[in-house]
């Protein structure tokens, strides 16, 4: 049986682990990560696909709760573009997303039995005794290494709401002068509440002091810490044949369309096909991955490319921001020439083929943002 170690305990790890150990039968899993390195403290928000393995792998289920989940139904986006005040991106209503605690996720995860658990620091992934390795240990060191992806935010201020969050159920992402604003349902009791409202901006335009008054401004919340971060993708995502790169060692990307935890999945499935089936070379399953993650960077920015309500340094500095590919322009063209129905997929009464997928996003995905941000839509009560 093919040997498969999955390093790192975090989001990336734990995810990429229960994947390969649920659906992948014929590998041997082992997953070693040091329990002294504290989760992440922001909430993590996902598509339709991870609340599934969750439920599949694990037994989870709204009633017990044990990720300390809320329902995410989709996105609201307000104060995006010039032409509607809201934006509504929704899943379609026979599925709902979830936001969860990372650290609550950890201890269900490694407690599924599905795979073998190792307490133990790892320096080197390349001294362990196994056929292939994930490298989940999150953000490298040295960047030298990785390219930059296009985005123009930086910086993050974490915060905890001061109302009960709970009851939504979507995430809200909210335009502010500086850039935009998450706030994430989360339950009262969980851990992660303390990062459930995050202020992203860009540092080089705002100032940290002028980011944080500015937030305070707007939303009613007890600051709780600041994050600076790179936007970047590694160019070699396959190490000697058989050490994958995943999670924050392979990319990241600011979270405005909560793409982390699909991504794991979706690596972990090109990974996989390419030490199971060997159908492609490993340079295949490099570039596949790699264009996944340059797909998931030009949809979010395409986000910014409509302004918002503000006429600000940092919108007008965004709003220039750009990219090439005649992929992405194949199916905005396409969205704006098809209806409503024809845009949805074949199985909802549309005409659009399920394998019609940019990134993360089917095709009637398009059709919202690019409608919401060129039709002017009727509110209703």
């Amino acid at each position: 049986m093919t040997k498969v170690s999955v390093v790192g305990g975090g989001n990336a790890g734990c995810i990429t682990a229960l994947y390969l150990s649920w659906f992948k039968r014929d590998l041997e899993v082992e997953l070693i990560y040091n329990p002294d390195i504290p989760c992440e403290r922001v909430g993590q928000a996902t598509v339709l696909e991870p609340p599934k393995i969750f439920w599949a792998a694990t037994g989870f289920n709204w009633y017990h709760n044990p990720i300390h989940a809320t329902f995410k139904s989709g996105v609201l986006y307000e104060g995006w573009g010039h032409v509607n005040e809201e934006v509504y991106h929704g899943f379609p209503a026979n599925g709902m997303a979830m936001h969860f605690c990372p650290s609550e996720m950890q201890k269900h995860v490694l407690n599924s039995g599905h795979f073998k658990v190792i307490e133990d620091t790892v320096l080197d992934v390349k001294n362990i005794d196994s056929d292939y390795v994930f490298d989940c240990r999150g953000k490298p060191k040295d960047y030298s290494d990785y390219d930059e992806l296009i985005n123009p935010t930086n910086a993050c201020i974490l915060a905890q709401a001061n109302w009960d969050t709970s009851q939504a159920y979507w995430s809200r992402h909210v335009a502010t002068p500086d850039g935009w604003t998450f706030v994430i349902p989360t339950l009262k009791d969980s851990p992660s509440r303390s990062g459930g409202v995050g202020y992203c901006y860009n540092s080089n335009i705002t100032s940290k002091e002028d980011a944080e008054k500015n937030m305070l401004d707007m939303f009613d919340v007890e600051i709780t810490t600041h994050i600076n971060y790179k936007n970047y993708v590694a160019r070699n995502p396959i190490v000697d044949d058989k050490i994958f790169l995943t999670g924050n060692r392979l990319f990241f990307l600011e979270p405005l369309e909560s793409t982390a935890a699909q991504a794991y999945v979706e690596c972990a499935r090109y990974f996989v096909d390419y030490i199971i089936t060997k159908k492609e070379p490993v340079e295949q399953a490099a570039h596949s991955a790699k264009q996944y993650i340059r797909q998931l960077q030009n949809f979010v920015l395409w986000h910014y490319q409509f302004g918002s309500k503000y006429d600000t340094p940092f919108w007008n500095y965004a709003k220039k921001l750009s990219f090439r590919d005649k992929t992405f322009d194949a199916m905005v063209e396409y969205c704006k020439q098809t209806t409503n129905r024809d845009i949805l997929p074949k199985a909802y009464g549309g005409a659009t083929s399920e394998a019609s997928q940019y990134g993360q996003w089917p095709a009637n995905s398009f059709k919202i943002w690019q409608d919401g941000m060129t039709i002017s839509q009727e509110k209703t009560d």
